[in-house]
């Protein structure tokens, strides 16, 4: 613990947890390769690189996530440290796996080091496909995705920002494409950052209860919510509200007034399942193992 300590951003003032790491590796800045630059965004930076010769994701995190009151600072360093402790202990095949955090990075910037996913996010994969992936394929990622999001919620874990920008997949096998979830670093700096300055790139997956003030009922639903958005996304390829801006999609969330169009020919199992995710009462949105069960039953 001493040598983290001398590894020690000064200016995060971090302080390390007293109860100790566990299994979260401390990995150095220099054992690093940086490749290239995937996509930045609120949180930071992505790139794909190399540690000690295998194919990684680097994510620089602002600094910006950390600013504050010192009070606000010492805050949000524990939640760092808690969290990082957290991720590094998950193991699931439809989690993206975490493998350590970086402490001595340019300008003593902090970064996650994670799996990488070679063909890059479901938002991409979408983007590339000409048509919507057919029934079998939408089944199999939306799948993966619950899966792994029971998993998560199973260790009260809530992702805040699930969307297709978030789900890697890997296409080595056509016929079966493996979705993970991912970007789940650090849910709590996410959620400060999110409330504080409400980002447009993550705001139609919000869901009405992170945006009208009602944080009290914020809960691990607010993950159904956004998976909702997912299947429809999936259904569609499109991204949703694309033509709308920033001011109507939050005033259209929090009125409820507002969700996706849903086409004419989506599937009666696949809509129901959809709308009840998407559901503006939390209470009414199901779990992700009832969510399971319900995709198992179209399969």
């Amino acid at each position: 613990v001493q040598e983290i300590k001398k590894k020690m951003p000064e200016k995060l003032s971090f302080r390390l947890p007293a109860s100790g790491i566990g299994q979260l590796q401390i990995i150095k800045n220099s054992d690093l390769e940086e490749l290239r630059e995937l996509g930045s965004g609120t949180f930071g930076t992505v790139f794909h690189g190399k540690w000690r010769g295998t194919d990684v994701a680097i994510k620089r995190i602002n600094s910006r996530c950390f600013s504050g009151k010192s009070s606000e600072q010492e805050r949000m360093s524990d939640d760092f440290w808690n969290e990082a402790i957290k991720l590094a202990d998950l193991h699931h095949p439809n989690v993206v796996a975490f493998y350590g955090i970086v402490l001595d990075g340019p300008d003593d910037s902090v970064a996650t080091v994670t799996e990488f996913m070679v063909n890059g996010s479901l938002r991409d994969v979408l983007l590339r496909n000409e048509r919507p992936l057919d029934k079998r394929k939408r089944l199999l990622i939306a799948m993966d995705v619950a899966f792994g999001m029971e998993y998560l919620h199973g260790k009260n874990i809530v992702h805040f920002d699930l969307k297709s920008d978030n789900l890697l997949v890997n296409l080595r096998d056509p016929q079966r494409p493996i979705c993970k979830v991912g970007d789940l670093g650090l849910s709590k700096v996410k959620c400060h950052t999110l409330i504080s300055g409400g980002v447009r790139g993550t705001l139609p997956w919000m869901a009405p209860e992170l945006l009208n003030g009602s944080s009290s009922l914020v809960s691990e639903k607010v993950d159904v919510f956004s998976y909702g958005i997912v299947m429809w996304e999936l259904l569609t390829g499109n991204e949703p509200y694309a033509d709308l801006h920033y001011g109507a999609i939050i005033g259209g969330i929090v009125s409820n007034t507002l969700r996706p169009a849903v086409p004419e020919s989506c599937e009666d199992d696949w809509r129901d399942l959809m709308e009840r995710c998407w559901s503006s009462e939390p209470s009414e949105r199901p779990c992700f193992s009832e969510i399971s069960d319900g995709l198992r039953a179209m399969a």
